[in-house]
């Protein structure tokens, strides 16, 4: 349990000062949703220069026939045929697309060949959950991400440390049902962004667990929080990738 200390006891130079990130008080309630860009289809290469972490969304209903054509195609024929043989139908074709469009946003960020990736998405080898998934390019490098959707949204988040995404649902598309919301999907993303070989959140003030959400339009009617563990720092700006700031 962290420890509680009364606002009138002085700290000693060795207690941990972690910052509140909290989305329901303190800090994070004054936060403002941040914008997810939409994911660029064309074959652009940042070369991995991101911030903390880099948010792309995918809304399935917008591509056009040759658009999905394109991502298909940018599967392994293997790959294709096995997420095919998992689910037949939309369902199947939608995680086609969900897939497709994660490689192809790792391939621009690790600058390789989509195809080339290598993903680490299967259960932790330490408790079996699913979390910390990674990635790396036939270089070596390695990025860390998460992906969480609802009907055609697809949300992406790709970073340089352990990174969640959760997702709730609303009641509504106001901003009191968005509130309502908030706290189920930060606890959905915490559960995500936790690194492998510790499974569990340790409470020291070596690592700051910064909480952000994600703007959706309206009509999705969900709230999305992102969920990234950083060294802590206590004077280092929360850096972005550039087109989420």
């Amino acid at each position: 349990m962290e420890p509680v200390v009364p606002d009138h006891v002085p700290l000693p130079a060795s207690f941990p000062i972690v910052p509140a990130t909290n989305p329901d008080g303190g800090w994070g309630k004054r936060r403002t949703p941040l914008p997810a860009p939409p994911l660029d289809l064309g074959p652009a290469r940042s070369g991995g220069e991101i911030g903390y972490v880099a948010l792309r969304t995918l809304v399935l209903s917008t591509l056009a026939p040759e658009e999905r054509r394109a991502l298909r195609e940018g599967l392994a024929p293997d790959e294709r045929a096995r997420l095919t043989a998992q689910t037949a139908g939309p369902e199947g074709e939608r995680l086609l697309m969900v897939r497709a469009g994660l490689r192809l946003l790792l391939g621009q960020l690790l600058d390789a060949d989509p195809g080339a990736v290598v993903l680490d998405d299967g259960p932790c080898p330490h408790c079996g959950r699913l979390h910390d998934r990674s990635a790396c390019s036939p270089a070596g490098r390695r990025l860390h991400f998460a992906t969480v959707g609802r009907e055609d949204l697809v949300v992406y988040a790709v970073s340089r440390f352990p990174v969640g995404l959760g997702l709730a649902v609303t009641d509504g598309p106001d901003r009191e049902a968005w509130l309502r919301g908030r706290k189920p999907a930060r606890l959905a993303a915490s559960r995500e962004g936790v690194a492998r070989g510790r499974c569990s959140r340790t409470r020291d003030g070596s690592v700051e667990h910064i909480v952000r959400f994600v703007h959706t339009a309206p009509e999705h009617c969900c709230v999305v929080s992102v969920v990234y563990e950083v060294p802590f720092n206590e004077d280092a700006p929360i850096s972005l990738d550039p087109a989420t700031d």
